[in-house]
């Protein structure tokens, strides 16, 4: 019997995701600025606690499943990256204190679960209901490699997220922060929306954006929605530490798109292809490995070009000089 059929299994994990989350929320969430170690130690430990998990679903399930989580969450674990360097851009935006950037991100954590369990749940009933639509969202994932690999090094421009320009054309906001706090008074008493609301919503829609990448891509390598599930949410719990360990090493990863671009180009051709020619779960995991590792070598071995040159740290372009 699949883990994906056992109430038991379903519960047990989502208790599991509760008492993490409380954790993250509650006991490592408070106000303060993160150091490069405590980023590094806190990714090590989400890492530890996924393959955990993964050791799991190997003992009590299968070694089909095992292998389909562990491939599964090291393709949204490295999409997530992208996804980060979109919070910086964010953040560098808005200003982000450094000591309010965890409390930010942690809410970015739960909208991105939020909007993944949506996602999920549409996804996989819309694919046993009509089986075709697969290659659907292979084709749509071939398109999202090309746009990604072609993208240069444009920026999100986060005055063009509707959800923002909604809320700052109908609701008061405040030019300051207020701490954490999401409203609060301004003059003459009125309630107002602080910028942590506005960095939150934009978050918030931009994980929705991101779950639409990152789903079908999931849904290539297996439709069974307890492995999808599980391992979403485990690359998910893993993002708030990796955010700081990027943001200190952000040029280093200058060929990481390409690998994230080879990464849905095949697994949107494994999509539209897996009715004709079968590829084994274990080699898509060696193919995805490969391309991510080449794309991360060719960051620290070629040259970055003239723009690495000239930029200076002191730029006030530069993503790391609001990372500190």
């Amino acid at each position: 019997m699949l883990l994906s059929d056992q109430l038991w299994v379903w519960i047990s994990f989502n208790a599991l995701l509760v008492i993490l989350l409380f954790l993250d929320l509650v006991v490592l969430g408070r106000a303060r600025t993160v150091s490069m170690r405590e980023a590094v130690l806190g990714t090590i430990f989400w890492t530890a606690v996924a393959f955990a998990v993964n050791g799991a679903i190997f003992f009590f399930g299968s070694k089909a499943e095992g292998t389909d989580f562990l491939t599964a969450y090291i393709v949204e674990r490295a999409l997530s990256i992208d996804n980060l360097f979109v919070f910086l851009v964010i953040f560098t935006y808005f200003g982000v204190p450094e000591q309010y950037k965890m409390r930010a991100l942690l809410w970015g954590i739960v909208g991105a679960l939020v909007a993944r369990a949506v996602f999920i749940t549409a996804g996989v009933a819309v694919i046993n209901a009509f089986q075709p639509i697969v290659y659907v969202l292979g084709a749509f994932l071939i398109y999202t490699a090309y746009k990604l690999a072609t993208s240069g090094d444009s920026e999100v421009d986060p005055d063009k997220n509707i959800a923002l320009r909604l809320a700052r054309k109908y609701f008061r906001v405040s030019d300051d922060y207020d701490g954490q706090k999401m409203l609060t008074r301004i003059r003459g008493g009125a309630l107002a929306m602080t910028p942590m609301l506005l960095v939150v919503i934009v978050l918030a829609t931009t994980d929705v954006v991101f779950a639409v990448d990152s789903i079908p891509s999931v849904l290539a390598i297996t439709t069974d929605g307890f492995i999808v599930w599980s391992s979403n949410a485990m690359a998910v719990l893993g993002m708030r530490p990796l955010f700081f360990v990027l943001a200190g090493a952000v040029a280093h990863f200058r060929y990481l798109q390409y690998g994230l671009a080879a990464v849905l180009g095949f697994v949107g051709f494994k999509m539209i292809s897996e009715e004709f020619i079968h590829i084994e779960t274990i080699l898509s995991l060696g193919v995805i490995v490969a391309a991510l590792a080449v794309s991360m070598l060719a960051s620290w071995v070629l040259p970055g070009g003239d723009e690495d040159e000239a930029e200076e740290p002191g730029d006030p372009g530069e993503p790391n000089e609001a990372e500190g």
